[in-house]
């Protein structure tokens, strides 16, 4: 169990085993150290600020005595060109007690800060780490005329009794999630959200069964698009704490997904955050097992240049034999015979297959009185393939918040063999396999992606190709006009 985890004693996690997978590229940051915990990143003016419990320069920090380490302080840095850090610095002094600061959260301009602190200040700092003085949030406001922080006010809702942590704020400042074991709640830790209305913060609301558990629930990050990331250590997470989403249905948050491996791994990860495009974003995991460490993270999926539009598939045909003459229709009926049991009468017929396959088609002549066949006019062998292109199986129409099944099984290309399949689904989600499932959270016309690509051959090159599909989300069972899926 890493340090920090030790620090926040209410957070508790088991490991479990899991798989692993490479849909996205990580690597560690620069600054992250052997010895101390940086962890919880949060975006600031352009910079990311976390939290750590190394020793700061500027002032003498409380050494935890248990552990020889010195407690948490909020710090920045900034990425000045890509992938390349400046130096580490204290976010800033009028912020930095003897007390344990962070993680926090910023509004959309970076002038308010929302952050974790011991919630006693009085105490003597032999007590800054006691289960008695419990965590609380605190605000503070960037007072530009002294190019300082206001003096920090605890948030409305903080306790003594409790814990309250892990603030983030969501983009137009009016919702904050935050994490509290406080009475009443479904496990050890629950996330909670508390709404602004006329400058006054709401009580705090649990988010309920679906995102919370018996377990832990922690480190919660709302992004623009309203999609809640945190970390838990139940909804079948692979390791210790694992890091699942969740957006808002109809004002009820549908089931948590998992990220992908090697996001999550099988030691604690927690405390995500992405970028407005969902292009990059940081995590923190204790897979070093010495310390708590920062992560970057970015998808490994292939572009896919000029995908075409995805045509259907057609197994219908109109079958007639030329110069076929009738010389008493009263008499005899030309019969056509196909080898997947139909029949059907008539000089000209329209027949569709059910799927793909070799079939005989014959055209007889029926005697009318008898229903023998006098002769057999005509006999075909016909071989009905699928389109040649990469196939999406799914419907065309469906609801919000329904879990829609796509896959790629249809896919009929024969100049490579197909290593993977990546799906688009229009809505800023990506995922990969030849089976899927997703679901929409908002109305509209989406397109869906899929491209599948060979393995690289001995010069590192592979070969792709990629089609496209409308797809139309309605938000009532009276408007949806599903097709079926084969």
């Amino acid at each position: 169990m890493s340090r920090v985890k030790n620090i926040f004693i209410f957070f508790v996690c088991f490991p479990l085993l899991g798989l692993q997978a490479q849909d996205y590229s990580i690597s560690l940051l620069p600054f992250n150290t052997d010895k101390y915990d940086e962890f919880s990143p949060i975006y600031y003016k352009g910079d990311i600020a976390f939290c750590s419990n190394r020793k700061s320069s500027i002032f003498l920090s409380f050494i935890d005595e248990k552990q020889k380490l010195p407690l948490l302080d909020i710090y920045k840095v900034e990425e000045f060109r890509k992938n390349r850090w400046g130096d580490v610095q204290l976010f800033h002094k009028d912020l930095k007690t003897p007390f344990n600061e962070g993680p926090a959260t910023f509004n959309a301009r970076g002038s308010e800060i929302y952050f974790t602190r011991n919630i006693n200040a009085s105490l003597k700092l032999k007590n800054s780490i006691s289960r008695k003085n419990n965590l609380g949030i605190f605000y503070s406001k960037y007072q530009r005329r002294y190019k300082g922080w206001s003096n920090p006010v605890p948030f409305k809702y903080s306790d003594f009794n409790f814990n309250n942590a892990h603030p983030s704020l969501s983009e137009d400042g009016n919702s904050l999630f935050f994490v509290s074991d406080m009475p009443g709640g479904y496990g050890g830790t629950d996330i909670y959200v508390s709404k602004r209305e006329n400058g006054v913060w709401n009580k705090p609301q649990n988010l309920g069964p679906e995102i919370n558990t018996p377990g832990n629930e922690c480190f919660p990050f709302i992004h623009s698009s309203g999609r809640l990331y945190f970390s838990s250590n139940k909804h079948g997470s692979i390791g210790r704490l694992d890091i699942f989403y969740s957006e808002q249905i109809n004002n009820k948050w549908h089931k948590p997904i998992p990220m992908e491996a090697p996001i999550n791994s099988r030691y604690n990860d927690f405390a995500l955050i992405i970028d407005a495009f969902m292009k990059k974003g940081y995590f923190s995991s204790d897979r070093q097992i010495s310390s708590d460490d920062i992560y970057m993270f970015a998808p490994l999926y292939p572009m896919f240049e000029n995908t075409q539009k995805q045509k259907e598939n057609d197994y219908c045909y109109i079958f007639y034999e030329e110069g076929t003459e009738n010389p008493d229709s009263t008499m005899f009926d030309y019969e056509w015979k196909f080898s997947d049991g139909e029949k059907k009468v008539g000089v000209e017929v329209e027949h569709c297959f059910n799927n793909t396959g070799n079939f005989t088609v014959e055209l007889n002549v029926i005697d009318k009185l008898t229903g023998d066949i006098l002769y057999t006019q005509a006999s075909y062998q016909l071989s009905i393939e699928d389109i040649k292109q990469v196939y999406i199986n799914a419907p065309d129409t469906v609801l919000v918040g329904e879990e829609v099944t796509m896959d790629g099984r249809k896919t009929n290309i024969t100049d490579f063999k197909i290593y993977k399949y990546y799906w688009d689904f229009g809505d800023g989600r990506k995922t990969r396999g030849v089976e899927v499932k997703h679901i929409y959270t908002n109305k509209g016309n989406y397109i869906i992606q899929l491209g599948v690509v060979s393995k690289k051959d001995k010069k590192g090159n592979l070969q792709k190709r990629g089609v496209y599909k409308s797809i139309v989300v309605v938000g009532s069972t009276k408007s949806k006009n599903k097709r079926n899926v084969n």
